[in-house]
C-alpha cells in the first residue's frame, strides 16, 4: 500500500511538472481563439514562439486558453499545456475569482451598486452578484475625463458570456473599456499588452482567490487602490515576437 502510494504521489508530482502555463496581455480588436479570417491572439503568441518544439523532433505545445475574452475585451488570458488543468480552472463549481478594471459612461448610483452586488436577471439568465469598487480617478484623468466616465473594479465568480457587459448595460451604464486583471491567483500586474510570459504554475487545489465572495473596503485612510494599469489609450492590435 505504501509502495502503491509512492507511486500515486510521483505521478501527480510528474504530472504537475509538466503542466505550463503562458500569461498573455490580450489585445483590444482580436479573438482569443486561432482564426485565419482575424486578428486571433492564439495564432499571434504561436508566431511568436509560444509552445515551439525545443528540438526539431518534438511536436509544438498544445496550448489551451482557460476562458475567453470577448473580441473588444483586453487584458489577461492565461493560456497552458494542460488540458485537464485547464478544466479545473474553469469549471463553476471551483469559482475562481475573475476581476476586471471596467470604465464606464453613466450615472452611477447607490442602487446600481447594489444590484451589481446583489445580482441581477436579464432576459431569464441569472448573474451572480459582483465585487464592485469605484476607483478614486487620478488628477491626468480629471482633466481628460468627463464626470460622466468612472472606473469600476469587478470581482466574478462566473465566466458567462459578456456578463459584465450586459449587467452594466441593463443598468444603464454603457462599457467603454474593459480590462481583466486576474483569474484565479494569477495577474497581469505590468505585463505589456501584447506579450505572454511563461511562469511556474499554481496548483488549483493552492489558489486563494477562489469561492464566494466578500466585500472588502476599496481603500483605507482615503487612500487610492493601486491600479495594475494606469494608462488611458487603448493600444492597437499589433503583431509581436515574444521570447
Amino acid at each position: 500500500a505504501a509502495a502503491a502510494a509512492a507511486g500515486g504521489n510521483r505521478a501527480v508530482e510528474a504530472a504537475a511538472a509538466r503542466t505550463r502555463v503562458w500569461l498573455v496581455h490580450k489585445l483590444r480588436g482580436e479573438v482569443v481563439a486561432e482564426d485565419d479570417n482575424m486578428p486571433s491572439m492564439m495564432r499571434r503568441i504561436r508566431v511568436g514562439g509560444v509552445g515551439r518544439a525545443k528540438k526539431k523532433t518534438q511536436r509544438p505545445v498544445h496550448l489551451k486558453p482557460i476562458g475567453r475574452l470577448d473580441m473588444n475585451t483586453e487584458g489577461l488570458v492565461v493560456v497552458t499545456n494542460d488540458g485537464g488543468y485547464a478544466h479545473e480552472m474553469e469549471i463553476p463549481r471551483n469559482m475562481f475569482h475573475r476581476t476586471y478594471r471596467v470604465r464606464v459612461h453613466g450615472r452611477i448610483t447607490e442602487g446600481k451598486l447594489r444590484a451589481i452586488r446583489s445580482g441581477v436577471e436579464i432576459d431569464g439568465v441569472r448573474y451572480k452578484g459582483m465585487k464592485v469598487n469605484m476607483e478614486a480617478p487620478r488628477r491626468a484623468a480629471r482633466r481628460r475625463e468627463s464626470s460622466a466616465n468612472s472606473w469600476l473594479r469587478l470581482t466574478c465568480v462566473e465566466g458567462k458570456n459578456r456578463q459584465v457587459r450586459r449587467v452594466l448595460d441593463h443598468l444603464g451604464l454603457s462599457v467603454t473599456r474593459l480590462i481583466r486583471i486576474s483569474f484565479g491567483d494569477y495577474n497581469l500586474k505590468n505585463i505589456p499588452p501584447g506579450m505572454a510570459v511563461e511562469i511556474p504554475a499554481k496548483p488549483v487545489d493552492e489558489q486563494r482567490r477562489r469561492g464566494e465572495l466578500t466585500e472588502k473596503p476599496t481603500n483605507q485612510g482615503g487612500r487610492q487602490q493601486k491600479t495594475e494599469i494606469d494608462g488611458e489609450a487603448i493600444q492597437p492590435v499589433r503583431w509581436v515576437r515574444h521570447s
